[in-house]
């Protein structure tokens, strides 16, 4: 847990009064369902305390809640690299990738989570819903055993047996367990105030696929200096379990397309929010012109015209092709939205240049906005094939494709930083670089990028 500074005669320095007040107004309005203006004072807090858990994880709750499931899950997969014996925290970052339907992250979490705390009925039952979704049914059977949760036992032990249920209505949303609950201390929430009621309740009906459940992000406590409660949970709903256990027979019930279609609407880019990232995919919004791989596009809508697009150096153009293949750049022209799905294991990041520069990866460049000046150039090589980058700068926004989650080494000194070649995403400031073998066995060698003078490098970060 962090510390608070002290000036003075024990007073909080006005850095730890201003973090408190943002932290505190920033749960009230989490608490009310005010979820932008929660993220805008949670973000504050943030940034004048990065270490504070409690601000992080209070963030982290309202990335959730917004749906914005890439910051929830870089919060909270920080918080349990700082805690790793911390069950409830491993349970929250469960949460974060049962919502992506990530199957494997979750059930890595969850179970870790029981390793810890084999008593941890909500890691159970969290663990049987991942398992259920997987079509791993006796597994998941055992875990609902242990959570306690007689009706998906049941479920479960029909679904072994090839039998098929109905659908049930959707659940109402009951009121968050802090209007109900009086405060209590950090220590005395985790793992036990998740507010996570048994799925499949009796006034569901027999038969219910559906395991709706609370999204009990647990941290909760009293704001240090006053005797004021923060939130302490708000509810979500898990995915369904997999159709296939409700495979179509003639008479059944089914959803009615006209009632489906609407819910199923993919999250369109809007001209507040020109690049929307999230779920494995990400929408951008095109008025006059944007530069973009076209691999992975789903649809667009508008009227929209499409012209490959050329290296260029020195802002002259080139004769040589921006990408191959289907990864070849594009320049988008007119007005209408793109609708793109990220590549297997790599993950969409939207960044604003704020009119810096940036030496990037050209793999790791996926889009950017007509506005942002581009080079393109070569990092020579006598150990692998020259690298190729994108130099961007000016005032725009960059869709970023990562293979983990983006994180950064300061270079400074005379001490260089060196970067296998797998995991660079590029660099900031300057900073000059060179490709450098690295010791290894093997039918390739293994390369990295040492990089000196004064700047960052951006490293991607498998999630393991």
């Amino acid at each position: 847990m962090a510390t608070t500074r002290v000036t003075g005669r024990g007073q909080k320095s006005p850095v730890d009064e201003e973090f408190l007040k943002q932290l505190y107004q920033g749960g009230e309005l989490l608490a009310q369902g005010r979820l932008s203006e929660a993220r805008q004072l949670l973000e504050r807090a943030h940034q004048l305390q990065p270490g504070n858990e409690k601000g992080r994880n209070l963030l982290g709750l309202a990335y959730f809640k917004l749906g914005l499931f890439d910051q929830a899950a870089e919060i909270y997969e920080a918080l349990v690299r700082d805690n790793p014996v911390d069950a409830t925290l491993r349970v929250n970052l469960g949460l974060v990738y049962l919502k992506t339907n990530a199957l494997q992250r979750a059930m890595r979490e969850f179970e870790a989570a029981t390793d810890l705390q084999p008593d941890h009925k909500k890691a159970h039952n969290y663990l049987g819903l991942a398992l259920a979704q997987a079509g791993e049914y006796g597994r998941a059977r055992e875990h609902f055993l242990q959570a306690g949760s007689d009706v998906m036992v049941e479920k479960m032990a029909k679904a072994i047996a090839g039998e098929r249920f109905a659908r049930p209505p959707r659940a109402t949303p009951r009121a968050p367990a802090s209007a109900a609950r009086p405060a209590a201390s950090v220590e005395g929430q985790r793992g036990t105030q998740s507010g996570l009621d048994a799925p499949g309740d009796e006034d569901e009906g027999p038969g219910a696929l559906r395991a709706d459940t609370e999204a009990a992000f647990a941290e909760t406590s009293e704001v240090a200096g006053t005797n004021e409660p923060l939130p302490e949970s708000l509810e979500e709903a898990t995915p369904e379990l997999p159709s296939k256990i409700a495979a179509f027979r003639p008479g059944s019930d089914v959803p009615v397309l006209a009632e489906l279609v609407p819910v199923l609407a993919l999250a369109g880019a809007s001209q507040a929010q020109p690049f929307r990232v999230g779920n494995g995919g990400f929408s951008a919004r095109v008025e006059g012109e944007l530069l973009t791989r076209l691999e992975g596009l789903v649809a667009f809508t508008g009227q929209l015209q499409f012209q490959p697009e050329v290296k260029r150096f020195r802002g002259r153009p080139t004769d040589q092709p921006f990408g191959e293949g289907a990864g070849r750049f594009m320049r988008a022209s007119g007005q209408g939205v793109l609708f793109l799905e990220s590549a297997e294991s790599r993950s969409f990041l939207a960044v604003d240049l704020g009119n810096e520069g940036a030496y990037l990866c050209e793999q790791c460049v996926f889009a950017f906005e007509e506005a942002v000046a581009f080079d393109n150039g070569k990092v020579p090589s006598d150990v692998a094939p020259e690298l190729d980058l994108v130099h961007l700068r000016g005032q725009g926004r960059v869709v970023l494709s990562l293979g983990g989650t983006l994180r950064s080494v300061a270079v400074a000194g005379e001490t260089p930083v060196t970067v296998p070649l797998s995991h660079l995403v590029g660099w900031l400031g300057k900073v000059t670089p060179r490709v450098v073998p690295l010791p290894g066995e093997g039918e390739s060698p293994r390369v990295a990028v040492e990089l000196s003078g004064e700047g960052f490098a951006l490293i991607a970060l498998p999630v393991r």
